[in-house]
């Protein structure tokens, strides 16, 4: 799309200068688009910046080469000269008069207007322009005013409508399904709402029987979502409404774990400690970041119904729950994840089951805010694993830079930026080549591999 012809977009939706603070979606992606036009990083652009961009930028040196007049239905052609009578659509003047062009309006100027432009960016966009279309068309319209007729029309059209989107619905976002489960318990069934990990079931019953779980996986694997997830499931299972969520990132000292006393001789407790003492569930994340001496203080609290703080002896409520999640398996660093620490073997045995969890590339499709670049970076993943290359490409690849692809950044960029960044040009250009290149990866952006793998079927 050509500057000129993002230009006149933007000056169709915004004033010139523009005097607003704030820009509706489509003012701040159609400025974004000007702005990736003229060479900037419209991603990283605030509203203030674009509104600056706007104000700066010259309209007049980007006019189309052939400008259409502003017609209004009084026999306009392409040309200058004016005619008086009323428009026929033609350049020509019902009394004779001719124009020196020939117009495309018709009636009182319909067709003066620049249309508006649209690319599909994917095959569902073009057959749902091709519906929206082929409904609008369907639409006959006349000079009187019949309310009802005119809802009619409206409900008749609306049904046609849904009905196409349904279908677009099923045909290309079949890969994008919702993971249901279903949870029983001794006296319920539970149905969780929104879409979870592939192994939040196991983890779940684990955690209804009172065990201590923990989790292993890489990093961005949704661990820590799925313990928020479950949190609320929890909750509804013991029918406690002040169950409480408690986290902590990695441990350096014991207080951390068991609260202190303050200078005033007042206790300050941990989120460890409330969770224990009142009913609830406390993730313990990055415990293999954790210093192991700190995490002796866990020890007997995991173990036993009763703990010693400094608060005093307190009794474990029959509803606390504990999750830790890990990238290793507490026995050291490893090629990928170096800064982790050997755990002692006491405080490891507290947990039973320890849990793989590996990425959900069906729930990573489900999040997404673009499928096929999402798409893009499961291949470059798979082809790095292949590789065995020491680098971590998580879900949060796809969704950083399948926003960054929405806000219109170079696909290469993109690539560079979010999904291979910190790997030196060699190793990229190897894993690329072992995706099936750059091609076959700009065509899986566009939705071109899907239809030509619906093609061959």
């Amino acid at each position: 799309m050509s500057i000129s012809t993002i230009a006149e977009t933007a000056n169709s939706l915004l004033e010139f200068p523009c005097s607003k603070e704030e820009l509706t979606d489509m003012e701040r992606k159609t400025l974004k688009q000007l702005g990736i036009s003229l060479g900037q990083r419209a991603s990283r652009m605030t509203d203030a910046d674009l509104i600056d961009m706007w104000n700066s930028f010259d309209l007049s040196k980007h006019q189309p080469d052939n400008p259409q007049p502003e017609g209004n239905g009084e026999g306009f052609g392409e040309g200058d000269t004016e005619g008086e009578g009323e428009g026929n659509g033609t350049g020509t003047p019902l009394d004779g008069t001719e124009g020196e062009g020939e117009g495309e309006g018709e009636g009182e100027g319909e067709g003066s207007q620049p249309k508006p432009s649209f690319e599909p960016a994917n095959p569902m966009e073009s057959e749902l322009a091709d519906l929206i279309r082929r409904v609008h068309m369907d639409i006959q319209h006349e000079d009187s005013m019949d309310t009802d007729k005119v809802q009619s029309m409206i409900d008749e059209q609306s049904k046609k409508t849904i009905s196409g989107i349904t279908t677009l619905m099923k045909k290309h976002v079949k890969n994008r399904q919702p993971v249901k489960i279903e949870v029983k318990t001794p006296t319920k069934k539970i149905i969780p709402e929104g879409i979870v990990h592939k192994d939040l079931p196991k983890i779940l019953q684990a955690l209804i029987r009172g065990a201590k779980v923990m989790i292993v996986g890489g990093a961005g694997s949704g661990k820590t979502f799925m313990a928020q997830q479950m949190h609320k499931i929890l909750a509804e299972t013991f029918e406690q409404e002040d169950y409480v969520f408690g986290m902590s990132g990695a441990m350096y000292q014991a207080h951390e774990v068991r609260g202190y006393m303050d200078a005033t001789g007042n206790y300050v407790e941990s989120s460890f400690v409330r969770c224990f003492r009142d009913g609830g569930l406390f993730l313990f994340d990055e415990i293999d970041g954790s210093n192991p001496q700190a995490l002796v203080a866990l020890n007997a609290s995991l173990e036993n119904e009763i703990a010693d703080f400094p608060c005093g002896v307190v009794q474990r409520h029959k509803n606390f729950r504990m999750i830790a999640c890990a990238n290793t398996y507490g026995k050291g660093a490893d090629r990928e994840y170096v800064g982790r620490n050997q755990l002692d073997g006491a405080t490891l045995d507290r947990f039973k089951p320890i849990i793989d969890v590996d990425y959900d590339e069906n729930l990573e499709l489900a999040i997404t805010p673009n499928e096929n670049f999402t798409k893009v970076v499961q291949m470059l993943r798979h082809a790095k694993d292949s590789m065995k290359i020491r680098h971590i490409i998580s879900p949060r690849a796809s969704i950083s830079g399948g926003g960054a692809i929405n806000d219109g950044v170079n696909f290469n960029e993109v690539i560079n930026e979010y999904v291979l960044s910190g790997l030196d040009k060699d190793t990229c250009r190897r894993i690329i080549e072992e995706s099936g290149g750059i091609s076959r990866l700009k065509d899986t952006l566009e939705g071109k591999t899907e239809r030509l793998n619906e093609e061959n079927k």
